[in-house]
């Protein structure tokens, strides 16, 4: 191995321009593929962000929802005998609607989240100051999204063109369908639903999906049918999922992911080929010099670490450069354009096109093997 890092080392010193330019051809590459991941990890995240905003087990839409947490109308009080079931832990109610969100002359729209403090329903992720509890007047918090429009903690904003309401919080962002959410306890839900939808009437009692923690050791697959008996004694045909079936059933994710999964799925694979073509023709441009290594006593293994180490290094400068491309668009495009660069995002990519690379130059050992060192002498024997 020695060997191998001395002799990619010398390459780099006499003749780098050989590398770079590999490098640059995986770099495009790269940064395509984190781009399009980004993209889509945006989308989905920036459709489902209330489910992945709280801590629960379970979720439970009433049976005409249809999975939809807009749809939903499980009631708080016929939740409440859910706690008793065995295994249970916490349950909450947490409901969304539509409302617009106006302050210092800007309206936009957004989402208004009805939620029981203290329950699995709340926000885990507080970044400044405090959610609402319950039975507090007039109180909101924001999530990143809001926050970053300029709204800050102390502020007072105007939920759906008419109820006035002070900015104790701001919670991690926590989109839900692409638009910025507010989260307030259920009497401040309950009033501005009542203004978007006066044929609902008007109740305190907050109803949406129901949110249940399951008690440590239990099984949440085990506890579900318990749960949907239960609310069957309160005459509420209910359908219990686990939360990750309940992000995927949020309108819109399951085309995200299948349209641009195809597509990361065909980048990767144009990255294996690249990577295959990259490193037979550096075996082949070679050939001459690993015969006369061979011919003096260098052992295949020592070539092909060679290769691997010089992948190696053009996949670590492809990532790097890649990521940082990746990061300054995502910095330059506009607000409205869905694309955020995670460093988890990011690292996931450069291990997956670090595989890429890595199913690419396994091509080209086999042509290594090939390797004659009597072409040392001018052609092969």
């Amino acid at each position: 191995m020695r060997l191998a890092i001395r002799l990619v080392w010398l390459e780099l010193r006499r003749s780098p321009s050989r590398l770079l330019r590999s490098a640059v051809t995986l770099t495009v590459l790269a940064a395509l593929a984190m781009v399009l991941v980004s993209l889509v990890d945006t989308l989905d995240r920036r459709s489902t962000g209330v489910l992945r905003a709280v801590e629960a087990d379970l979720v439970v839409f009433n049976v005409e929802a249809r999975q939809q947490v807009l749809r939903s109308r499980v009631p708080r009080p016929a939740t409440i005998g859910v706690g008793f079931v065995d295994g249970v832990h916490e349950v909450g109610v947490l409901s969304v609607v539509p409302t617009t969100v106006a302050h210092e002359g800007d309206q936009q729209r957004a989402t208004l989240v009805g939620f029981n403090a203290r329950t699995p329903a709340e926000p885990v992720r507080v970044l400044e100051g405090r959610v609402p509890t319950d039975g507090e007047p007039n109180i909101v918090a924001i999530d990143a999204a809001l926050q970053r429009t300029g709204i800050e903690v102390g502020d007072r904003i105007i939920l759906g063109g008419s109820l006035e309401v002070e900015v104790v919080g701001v919670v991690a962002e926590a989109m839900f369908l692409q638009q910025p959410t507010v989260w307030a306890p259920p009497e401040v839900w309950a009033r501005t639903g009542a203004r978007a939808f006066p044929e609902r009437g008007y109740a305190e009692t907050i109803v949406g999906v129901g949110l249940v923690e399951v008690q440590v050791g239990q099984s949440p697959a085990e506890v579900a049918p318990d749960i949907v008996a239960e609310l069957a004694e309160e005459d509420l045909d209910v359908e219990v999922v686990s939360l990750r079936d309940a992000v995927a059933s949020v309108p819109g994710v399951s085309a995200i992911r299948a349209t641009f999964g195809g597509l990361v799925v065909l980048a990767i694979g144009v990255v294996v080929l690249v990577s295959a073509g990259l490193a037979l023709l550096q075996v082949d441009r070679d050939r001459a010099r690993n015969a006369g290594l061979r011919a003096i006593g260098a052992g295949t293994d020592v070539l092909a670490g060679a290769l691997l180490l010089r992948l190696a290094v053009t996949w670590a400068l492809a990532s790097v450069t890649g990521a940082l491309l990746a990061t300054a668009l995502a910095a330059a495009v506009p607000a409205a354009v869905p694309l955020a660069v995670r460093p988890a995002t990011l690292a996931l990519v450069a291990a997956v096109l670090g595989v890429a690379v890595g199913a690419g130059g396994a091509v080209a050992l086999h042509r290594i093997r090939k390797i004659d060192p009597a072409e040392a002498l001018g052609e092969a024997w």
